[in-house]
């Protein structure tokens, strides 16, 4: 029960770019094998197409990692604004957020063409689903382990 838990949490902490900070390498390892077994699935990847898919999913997922940490910073940055801060400061934060959400949407449209390069057009559409619902079912598992976690203590 506790390792289904753990798993869980670890792997929606991973998906918010949290994890690789706060969790050992073979934790991660074993949500990545998660990842990839339902995004196989999913897509319907041939061995064929993997081989080409994978290279290009996972750099992309690096950048978006990169990119995600970068805007993490950026939005602690803004949660600690300091009372009496100028226009002008609140201005160029204004900027900064817009800016990084204008490069999410640049990279995402650049790895959309290397993977229409290596998939078929109905396949990059189907990872995109996918992806949703790898998301949606991590919450899903994350609020249900927290719901038996309090049954749990409230028990004891």
């Amino acid at each position: 029960m506790k390792t289904n838990i753990l798993t869980t949490i670890l792997v929606f902490l991973s998906i918010a770019g949290i994890a690789q900070r706060n969790f050992d390498p073979q934790t991660l390892e074993a949500i990545k094998t998660k990842k990839i077994a339902f995004l196989t699935e999913q897509i319907g990847l041939t061995s064929q197409e993997a081989e080409k898919f994978w290279p290009v999913y996972n750099e992309l997922d690096k950048q978006r990692f990169l990119m995600m940490d970068k805007k993490r910073e950026l939005e602690l940055s803004c949660e600690n604004l300091k009372p009496g801060m100028s226009d002008a400061e609140y201005h160029k934060l204004a900027v900064e957020l817009a800016s990084m959400h204008s490069k999410e949407g640049k990279l995402i449209e650049e790895y959309n063409l290397k993977l229409l390069n290596v998939l078929p057009a109905e396949k990059v559409v189907k990872l995109y689903l996918a992806e949703g619902r790898f998301r949606t079912t991590l919450m899903r598992e994350f609020r249900k382990s927290q719901q038996e976690q309090k049954e749990t203590e409230i028990k004891k």
